[in-house]
């Protein structure tokens, strides 16, 4: 089965870097278009890309919320890229192995199509919630966050247990990227 996939790309290198990785895998119908062109096709559900910094990667889920993405990115920022990673977002090293790489593309395409625009459960969060995830992101400690607000330690670690299950990640360093991605938009 083909599947229709646009193939993002800043630059010829970067298309031909992308172009050669997945040159393997006829079961993408890869159609190459340079950000910041339109086309007709933009509006298909299936991205690929090449990112080279965390700001890029960001800029990628803003420019397609609620689309199936593939991003490639170089090896040493894998780790801090991958914090952006959810239901709709692969990130990958370019120079991943070939087994992972098929087992990513698998999980890829098979992907369910997310709806288009559609957030069927926001997030709210509380107000307490939202100043304890504010003062998080700007850096504070758990005691110091108890501290300016007036409240226990204990209810600050409960704050931050309920933004964890209201964001779905499973870090600080994560809660705090998707605080920014998310709500700080």
């Amino acid at each position: 089965m083909n599947h229709e996939t646009i193939l993002l790309y800043r630059n010829a290198f970067e298309r031909e870097r992308m172009l050669s990785r997945l040159a393997g895998y006829p079961q993408l119908r890869l159609h190459a278009h340079r950000i910041g062109t339109h086309s007709p096709e933009i509006m298909m559900r299936n991205y690929i890309c090449y990112c080279s910094d965390l700001p890029s990667v960001v800029q990628m889920k803003r420019m397609l919320p609620s689309k199936n993405l593939l991003i490639f990115c170089p090896k040493s920022m894998k780790m801090m890229c991958s914090l952006l990673e959810d239901q709709y977002t692969i990130v990958l090293s370019l120079t991943c192995s070939e087994p992972l790489l098929e087992m990513m593309l698998g999980r890829f395409l098979s992907a369910p199509h997310p709806h288009d625009g559609v957030n069927e459960h926001p997030t709210v969060l509380t107000k307490r919630e939202h100043q304890v995830l504010t003062l998080m992101v700007s850096g504070q400690e758990t005691r110091q966050i108890a501290s300016l607000l007036g409240i226990k330690v204990s209810t600050v670690i409960a704050h931050k247990k309920h933004l964890f299950l209201k964001s779905g990640v499973h870090t600080t360093s994560q809660l705090i990227v998707w605080a920014l991605f998310s709500l700080y938009q």
